[in-house]
């Protein structure tokens, strides 16, 4: 049993944590943040029987004493999962699960967590998918495959390393310029682009005319009993502002090339705070209106809407996943997962920037319009 913390994790040579994990993960990460559980600056609780990866919290208000954020279901066999938590929590009693899976929500549930659906994850049947599209119920891939024709762009899958890294970071900065939190990199749910190649992660990127690079997304794969079934898209940046559709062009492109390979399913990661009622936990209510909330008003810290407006569009099935926590106040607790992540960077902004996406939501409703007078009123 052995914990990697701190400054040690920050500098955790990747290829010494591929080592150290990789037998675990290559076994058993079948969700679509295992793989994520490699970022660098994750912690790790690593043990016989598998391993957790996390981010230590503290706060002055909600974790006067450390607590424990971990990443996605632990990586292990399912006949495991309570034996390694129990170990876990002996040695940091105050811990929170983020997007974990519905068998793990239930396990951890029985063993005193609060657990609400988070959101839910859209899974793509790469086998059947229809990656043309077309006008009735997939328009948006049919645009998408239409608009990379009409302007010439090229998408392929790529050695990353030989890519013009100028190019890279130009892309990435203008993709991020473009979003509600356009000053730093947000992590953890969504990995940060890593410009080299990385054990069984594909990389596709999108070429203009001249042959520069206009857009990227790479996908992380979902291991089963040491075999690749499925990827997920976490990594994704496009020039939205020339190519609205890039993406979706490019998850078509891979999903090509995946399906000839036998790959079962493509994730297209959370979708946070839409479609609650799909879960079939809601043990906390305060959470749940946390959610609800931010889904609805948080469009100044998050573009929540139209992340679940744009994943509706690809018409897969909807995962639910949830988050537990073991806290009185589990929904202090999101806030932390929000802080952890850069999301968030103090509760006070979170709370202003949640209050004035209700002001600019009342300011839209427009006052009902008066009733006509009836006939026998007028007469």
């Amino acid at each position: 049993m052995r914990s990697i913390l701190g400054k040690e994790a920050e500098n955790f040579d990747p290829e010494a944590k591929w080592s150290l994990l990789s037998d675990h993960l290559k076994k058993h990460g079948c969700e679509a943040l295992s793989y994520a559980t490699l970022q660098q600056g994750m912690e790790y609780f690593v043990h016989e029987l598998g391993y957790i990866a996390f981010i230590t919290a503290t706060h002055p208000v909600f974790a006067r004493k450390p607590k424990r954020i971990a990443l996605t279901d632990p990586v292990c066999a399912p006949e495991n999962l309570r034996p390694l938590v129990a170990a876990f929590l002996k040695e940091y009693p105050a811990a929170v699960f983020g997007v974990v899976s519905e068998n793990c929500a239930t396990v951890l549930r029985q063993m005193g967590f609060k657990v609400n659906c988070v959101g839910y994850e859209p899974e793509l049947p790469v086998q059947t998918y229809n990656t043309k599209g077309n006008w009735k119920e997939l328009d948006m891939i049919k645009r998408a495959r239409n608009e990379a024709k009409r302007e010439g762009i090229s998408i392929r899958e790529v050695n990353i390393a030989e890519v013009s890294l100028e190019e890279l970071n130009a892309l990435s900065s203008k993709w991020l310029q473009g979003k509600k939190v356009n000053d730093r990199e947000i992590w953890i749910y969504a990995r940060r682009p890593v410009y080299q190649p990385e054990h069984d992660v594909r990389k596709f990127v999108a070429f203009d005319k001249e042959g520069t690079a206009i857009g990227y997304v790479f996908y992380d794969p979902m291991y089963r009993n040491g075999k690749v079934f499925g990827y997920s898209a976490n990594t994704v940046r496009c020039d939205e502002a020339r190519f609205g559709r890039l993406a979706t062009a490019v998850h078509m492109v891979a999903m090509e090339a995946f399906k000839m390979e036998g790959v079962e399913v493509l994730n297209l990661l959370l979708c946070p705070f839409t479609n609650l009622q799909q879960g079939i936990y809601s043990d906390d209510l305060m959470t749940r209106w946390f959610f609800q909330i931010s889904q609805r008003f948080g469009g100044e810290i998050y573009n929540f809407k139209g992340l679940a407006f744009h994943k509706s569009k690809y018409r897969g099935f909807e995962k639910p996943v949830y988050y537990a926590s073991n806290s009185t106040l589990p929904s202090n607790d999101v806030y932390l997962a929000f802080l952890t992540a850069d999301i968030a960077r103090s509760y006070f902004t979170t709370m202003k920037l949640l209050g004035i996406g209700i002001f600019k939501e009342l300011l839209k409703r427009k006052p009902e319009k008066a009733a006509p007078p009836s006939q026998s009123s007028t007469q």
